[in-house]
């Protein structure tokens, strides 16, 4: 009988990710704090369930947190990485004099990444308490939750974003500018960064996040036909998804594609567990060229693992690839099976391969794609292989067996678990990647950002810029509000 998940264990191992030093082997992930940061605390509200259940946060600490967040957001829209990463004030403020207009400087300095982290931050820093709430309390809660984005400069974001989407329908990273005489102005904006389907499954997180193709004239909406045909092209010869259908398919690209076509289609409210996409919506069907393969090659990421005798000390990995369908011989109970996931062809089994591929399988399943039996006919081995082989003595998950337990590989373990419903943990949403009570946060924190859109948003905004003409005067030209 494979060991219980120790919630207790894990909640000190972040709690010290928190609180103390990270090892100096994170030295060079300083660029990456914001990531750090939003898989400790999201890691921390995923163990936190059941009523008695306390938060590892103080209201000191959330205050703290969210104003390190917020001091990362870029006047241009999205966030940066890390405090290092961004410059004083002044350095983005100048004057285009052949535009005759005031323009903002460093966009580079946000990337797509550091924005998804930085909003589910937002949101996960908002999230109640404790679970056990009076009704007064929860009153309060719930104002806390739609001021989670306040602060947030949603246009200005979301046409940032729209920046970053090339003509093929990927995204890329960061917008900079280059200097080149031929243009007005003597720059050029350049989107930087790679192309694949991770930044597009983050693109379609922000738009979801903040309300994105909601018909606002403000906030531009990406193209969303030209992103879903460039994913559809990412399928390869042999079902599986990868940035281009020339290169070789990864499990963490079929997930980013599969989570990325289930939130352009999902509506902005409503259990996230039951609900599919918006009818006549659907978006499976255009970015899945072939469903049937793509299903064949998530089953076949499926690995025995051996854990050896002293009679093969030498060998550095026990495993063997299990073809088609597991043999029921060894799936019988004597025989304790542990089933690990790689997520490329002719790799190791791997902590955070078991997320990829089995977050894509429950996220197609929900939708009515596959059969039921893809994520939980042998699950308790694939549990028994995270819990017996990657649980670490010190808490978190290693990458591999043996290995020690680092963030990245911890997260995704404990995602692959609450996805899964293990019992001591919150329900999960796999297409965000965090649980459903941050989901519900997000949900409340869009609301508070659009309740300036609307009729009556509108008129708001119009008796502010009458005023500030007013002030002005008219030669000043017309003023932009954000909300």
């Amino acid at each position: 009988m494979e060991p219980p998940l120790d919630n207790a264990r894990h909640l000190r191992y972040w709690q010290r990710c928190l609180r103390t030093l990270l090892p100096h082997q994170y030295t060079a992930n300083d660029s990456t704090r914001m990531t750090l940061g939003c898989f400790s605390v999201a890691a921390a509200d995923v163990l936190a369930a059941g009523p008695t259940s306390t938060s590892l946060l103080t209201p000191s600490d959330r205050k703290a947190f969210r104003t390190w967040v917020l001091a990362c957001q870029h006047p241009g829209g999205g966030f940066a990485g890390a405090p290092t990463h961004v410059f004083p004030k002044p350095v983005y403020s100048s004057f285009d004099f052949v535009e005759g207009k005031s323009t903002v400087g460093a966009p580079g300095e946000a990337n797509i990444a550091a924005t998804l982290f930085a909003l589910q931050l937002l949101a996960l820093l908002a999230n109640d308490e404790t679970s056990g709430e009076t009704s007064g309390k929860s009153e309060r809660s719930e104002d806390r939750k739609e001021g989670a984005f306040l602060g947030v400069n949603r246009n200005a974001t979301l046409r940032w974003l729209r920046r970053l989407q090339r003509d093929n329908g990927s995204f890329g990273e960061y917008v900079s500018e280059v200097v080149d005489p031929r243009v007005a102005g003597g720059k050029r904006s350049v989107i930087g960064g790679g192309a694949d389907m991770r930044y597009c499954y983050i693109a379609a997180m922000i738009r979801w996040m903040l309300g994105g193709g909601s018909g606002d004239e403000d906030a531009q909406d990406i193209d969303v036909d030209a992103l879903v045909l460039y994913m559809r092209r990412g399928q390869t010869y042999d079902g599986g998804f990868s940035e281009s259908s020339t290169h070789e398919s990864h499990a963490g690209y079929a997930f980013c594609a599969i989570a990325a076509l289930e939130l352009l289609g999902r509506a902005p409210e409503g259990d996230p567990t039951t609900t599919r996409s918006q009818s006549g919506n659907d978006l499976f069907a255009r970015g899945i060229a072939d469903l049937p393969g793509l299903l064949r090659w998530l089953g076949s990421r499926t690995f025995l693992y051996k854990t050896g005798d002293d009679s093969d000390e030498e060998e550095e990995w026990h495993e063997s690839i299990v073809t088609d369908v597991t043999p029921e011989s060894l799936l019988q109970p004597a025989c304790h099976p542990l089933l690990g996931f790689n997520g490329r062809c002719n790799k190791h089994a791997d902590s955070c391969y078991t997320w990829w591929t089995v977050g894509t399988l429950a996220i197609l399943q929900r939708h009515g794609y596959g059969l039921a039996d893809d994520t939980t006919a042998n699950w308790e081995a694939s549990r028994g292989f995270l819990l017996e082989q990657m649980q670490h003595v010190i808490g978190g998950f290693s990458k591999t067996p043996g290995s020690p337990p680092d963030v990245y590989h911890s997260y995704l373990s404990l995602a692959a678990l609450a996805t899964q419903g293990e019992p001591t943990l919150k329900a999960f949403d796999p297409a965000m990647s965090v649980s459903l009570d941050t989901v519900r946060t997000i949900e409340a924190a869009r609301r508070g950002l659009l309740r300036g859109l609307g009729d009556g948003g509108a008129m708001r905004r119009a008796d502010l810029l009458s005023l500030g003409k007013a002030c002005w005067g008219a030669s000043n030209g017309t003023a932009t509000a954000t909300t």
